[in-house]
């Protein structure tokens, strides 16, 4: 008889057991979703950043983050441009000349994504968010995000 009993202590030491790996993976499985799940929003610090980036490397893949109607870029208003360009062949054009010559001028003159540092929250309205970054000479260059269609685009790139 003392091994039915040994043999049911055995067995509610197993059922505890699984019970504690599966309460385990559920933890580790709910602190994974929060860790990466949260990690998935983008703020809008690196959301600018990689817009950025993106536009001083060429890279046509952000553009549908730019809200290209009303986008200025260092006192040169860009979305009056593009506005008034009515093809979208000719619109697709100009956005894609637009990368390209940016990229172009920043590396032309000397430019360095790495000049660009501190990057932070300058300043929230309840229509618009500026980002702010440091650069080596001293300058601060201001990013200005709107919320459009549900998304942030950048809408204006300005020296302080």
């Amino acid at each position: 008889m003392w091994w039915k009993n040994l043999q049911f202590g055995i067995v509610a030491m197993e059922y505890v057991d699984k019970k504690e790996k599966e309460m385990k993976k559920i933890i580790l499985g709910l602190i994974f979703l929060f860790i990466f799940g949260c990690s998935l929003k983008e703020d809008e610090v690196s959301l600018t950043r990689r817009i950025f980036t993106s536009l001083c490397q060429g890279d046509q893949r952000i553009e549908n983050l730019i809200d290209w109607e009303n986008f200025k870029a260092v006192d040169v208003d860009v979305g009056k441009t593009y506005s008034a360009i009515l093809s979208n062949k000719e619109r697709y054009d100009y956005r894609k000349a637009f990368f390209y010559n940016f990229a172009y001028s920043f590396k032309a003159s000397g430019g360095r994504i790495d000049n660009f540092f501190n990057w932070r929250l300058y300043d929230r309205q309840s229509d618009k968010i500026t980002v702010a970054a440091d650069t080596r000479s001293g300058k601060v260059i201001l990013f200005t995000l709107i919320l459009k269609d549900g998304k942030h685009k950048l809408c204006e790139i300005k020296w302080q």
